[in-house]
């Protein structure tokens, strides 16, 4: 569906995305083709302002029609970002929305999923474009993880038996 992104000060742009599309990817697409950073979304939905905060919600949740006028504040572009948002997908098929800091290591952002999924950090395995987030010490933007960057979450597997065991 095409969609207009307008922002405050008059200027335009037409996007074509598909209802499914999340707020976050909408975001991610503003920026990688407009080179613009954005702070919040909102539409005009029968006279009434529709804030669209929830990165994880698609277009079509929010009830954006094709042709909608997406209205957009940009972000300050002086100053480096002091958070970004990416995405985790449980193996549930749950896409949770999370919020890190530049510099964030694997282990950081592990406690924060222990402590909103219950996932216990030793049982979690997180995979981003296909490689394992197993350095605990590194950062997670030295696996390349920016804005709107999807991780997904398995689980260890559990059991087993010990080649030193007896039978």
């Amino acid at each position: 569906m095409d969609i207009k992104i307008t922002l405050l000060g008059g200027e335009s742009h037409s996007l074509t995305v598909n209802p499914g599309t999340t707020v976050g990817s909408l975001k991610h697409i503003i920026l990688q083709s407009f080179k613009l950073s954005t702070d919040k979304l909102w539409f005009d939905k029968e006279g009434q302002k529709i804030n669209l905060n929830d990165d994880s919600r698609s277009l079509s949740a929010y009830g954006v029609p094709a042709g909608a006028n997406i209205l957009m504040l940009l972000k300050n572009p002086m100053s480096e970002p002091t958070t970004i948002d990416i995405f985790l997908r449980t193996f549930e098929g749950k896409s949770r929305t999370y919020t890190i800091r530049p510099g964030e290591t694997v282990a950081a952002f592990k406690l924060k999923v222990q402590q909103r999924e219950g996932m216990a950090v030793d049982q979690q395995r997180l995979v981003y474009e296909g490689h394992q987030l197993d350095g605990e010490s590194r950062t997670l933007e030295s696996y390349n993880v920016s804005a709107g960057s999807t991780i997904y979450l398995n689980g260890r597997l559990r059991g087993g038996k010990d080649s030193g065991e007896d039978n």
